[in-house]
């Protein structure tokens, strides 16, 4: 027998079958927590389906793995639900009329600036608890458990989101999982269950543990929690609209550490988490978005001596297409990272391993299109339709002087027009609002800053480019246009 499809209509799991027989079902939190199942059953398929209560196992069965067989022996197929049902929420996603972002610092300068797109750091680790800690604890309650999120960091993230929001501006979060981000420490307990088991030294920040199912338990109740608190009517604490899961996937022994992996077993590991963020998010908001997150390399590799430690963006790509044809479809999304070739210079149109076929080197803002054309294909779309895209982090460098800052700022302008000729790009977040000491030598921001410091200090040409690039100049011309 094969899974056809599972679905649902929100009181029952559907599994449709290409044949009638007695089927053993097993459900699990994920696909490497098979030790002990959530729970057994029989079902008889009749006419090409069979059906189990979407709480069968005193949970939501929506969000679980399921393995089938038929007389011992397993069924291929679906292995998720694919068709989440209605959602608690179904307000349209929003628009605005500009895809001008901005990696936010600054959040007065990022409005006077007119940005309409922004992308937040969240680290799992920094919103929760393991226990609840008096004057300090926001209780959740997320498929029948209650989770305890840390007030002060919620709250610190409720006044970020709800200022850029009152602004205008479309926020999308960026999932991250480190033992310690910005001012917060993720406590010692709860970093033991999160963190993914093959993390090691070398990383600079975890994977998401699907391999714990208290980590991830605690994984769904957050990304439930951020999707249910940022969509409220009347957004009382703001609102962001989608989740990029992990950095740079791609590259992941770097920015999504779980070891030394194949690019198979590496994608098949971090579909699970990509795959519980579309779920859980989408039950809550039919509107949520997620993404993938990858860099410029395409058929290239950061240090390509490490086959098992990075790879390329196609490959990452065809596999987590695979699967989705598999094991059930995933309404994902790219998050791209089109830096030029050479971070250190902004010059992209002169980038040699950045070309116009489909096996190119690297994308960059020179051959963007080919991301493009790459999801245009039909196996890419996603229920007939074109998968979205967002570039989340790109930026140019400068050298502290003025001819180099006068071409970081026509890189942003030629850099503009092209994602303004892809209509399936949403937003340009361009990575940095300000030049950072700790940033390995590069000067990306609209501002520089102060000598041995990270402080903003004055403005570069690019900071106006950046404030006029979607306004229209006297002859009625976009400022875009020009470049």
């Amino acid at each position: 027998m094969k899974i056809l499809r599972i679905v649902t209509d929100n009181h029952q799991i559907r599994f449709d079958t290409d044949t009638d027989a007695s089927v053993q079902i097993a459900a699990y939190r994920s696909a490497f927590c098979l030790d002990t199942p959530v729970f057994t059953a029989t079902a008889t398929a009749q006419n090409g389906s069979f059906t189990l209560p979407i709480d069968k196992g005193g949970c939501d069965g929506r969000f679980l793995y399921y393995r089938a067989s038929v007389d011992g022996a397993d069924c291929e197929g679906a292995c998720y639900v694919e068709d989440m049902g209605a959602s608690l929420r179904d307000m349209p996603y929003p628009v605005t009329e500009s895809k001008k972002g901005l990696q936010v610092t600054m959040v007065h300068d990022a409005i006077n600036l007119g940005v309409k797109h922004a992308a937040l750091n969240v680290n799992l680790g920094s919103f929760l608890w393991v226990e609840p800690v008096e004057g300090d604890t926001i209780p959740y309650t997320f498929d029948g458990e209650e989770f305890y999120f840390r007030k002060s960091v919620v709250e610190d993230n409720d006044a970020r989101v709800r200022e850029l929001t009152e602004a205008g501006v479309i926020i999308t979060y960026i999932l991250l999982n480190s033992h310690t981000w910005g001012w917060v420490q993720t406590p010692d307990d709860l970093w033991e269950i999160i963190k993914h088991p093959g993390f090691c030294e070398g990383g600079r920040i975890s994977a998401f543990n699907m391999h714990n199912e208290r980590a991830v338990r605690y994984y769904m109740a957050w990304i439930a929690f951020l999707t249910d608190r940022y969509t409220m009517k009347g957004a009382p604490y703001g609102r962001a609209v989608g989740h990029i899961v992990g950095n740079e996937v791609n590259s992941g022994f770097e920015w999504c550490n779980m070891g030394e992996v194949s690019v198979e077993q590496y994608v098949y590991d971090y579909t699970a988490s990509l795959r519980l963020c579309w779920q859980v998010s989408t039950s809550i908001w039919s509107g949520a978005r997620t993404y993938i997150s990858l860099d410029h390399f395409w058929t290239g590799a950061n240090f390509s001596a490490n086959p098992n430690r990075f790879y390329g963006s196609k490959f990452v790509l065809e596999e987590l297409i695979r699967l989705g044809s598999t094991e059930g479809e995933i309404g994902w999304n790219v998050a791209h990272h089109p830096y030029p070739e050479n971070l250190n210079f902004p010059d992209f149109w002169n980038d040699a391993s950045a070309t116009d076929d489909e096996d190119t080197y690297r994308i960059t803002f020179k051959n963007l299109e080919v991301l493009a054309q790459f999801l245009y294909k039909e196996e890419c779309l996603f229920k007939g339709q074109r998968r979205r895209i967002i570039l989340s982090e790109q930026g140019f460098n400068s050298h502290n002087t003025a001819t180099s800052e006068v071409l970081q700022a026509m890189a942003y302008g030629k850099a503009y027009r092209k994602v303004m000729e892809i209509p399936e790009i949403d937003s340009f977040i361009l990575h940095a609002h300000a030049d950072n000491k700790g940033e390995f030598g590069l000067n990306l921001g609209l501002w520089r800053r102060r000598p041995e410091s990270s402080v903003p200090d004055t403005p570069k040409p690019i900071y106006y480019v950046f404030r006029d690039i979607d306004k229209k100049d006297e002859k009625g011309v976009y400022h875009w246009q020009r470049y």
